[in-house]
Parts: C-alpha cells; structure tokens; sequence
C-alpha cells in the first residue's frame, strides 16, 4: 500500500469568492510533474466483516429482555394509574 501526501504549496490561494482556474491548472500540474514514477496500480479491497461473536449475541439478548422487562414496567404503571384514577 502506498499514502501519497500533499503539501500546502500545491493549493491556490483565493480572495472573496473569486479563483484563479489558471493558477490551480498551474500548480496542479506542476503537482503532477514532482509525483515519483507511477508503479503497479493499487486497489483497495473492502475487508471482509468478522462474524459476530456469542459475546455480542448474548449482549444483544439481554438488552432485548431488559427491553421487555421495561416496556411492561410501563404497562403496569400506566393500569395502575388509570385504575386508581377511575377508582377516586
């Protein structure tokens, strides 16, 4: 694998809203001529996913229980609360 890295001397500087096409040409060729020799072509391949682990699966289960366990928390509290409101 090869990192090419760029110097601040290779970017144009602008006032306003206004470029100079000339100047970035200019400097982008220069840029192009002190590149070294272009070697074999690089290509970069997506790193397959790792498979999950039984530590994930478990975590995953136990936020689904916990999950659960809260959502009928919330419906007990809610019949409680209408039922105690109909009651008075």
């Amino acid at each position: 694998m090869q990192t090419l890295y760029y110097s601040t001397s290779n970017w144009i500087r602008h006032t306003d809203n206004i470029v100079d096409l000339e100047q970035y040409r200019r400097k982008l060729s220069q840029a192009e001529d002190h590149q070294p020799a272009e070697g074999p072509e690089l290509i970069v391949l997506p790193q397959p996913s790792a498979p999950r682990t039984r530590r994930s699966q478990r975590l995953r289960r136990r936020a689904l229980l916990l999950d659960a366990w809260a959502s009928m928390g919330v419906l007990v509290m809610t019949l409680t609360f209408a039922l105690r409101a109909l009651a008075v």
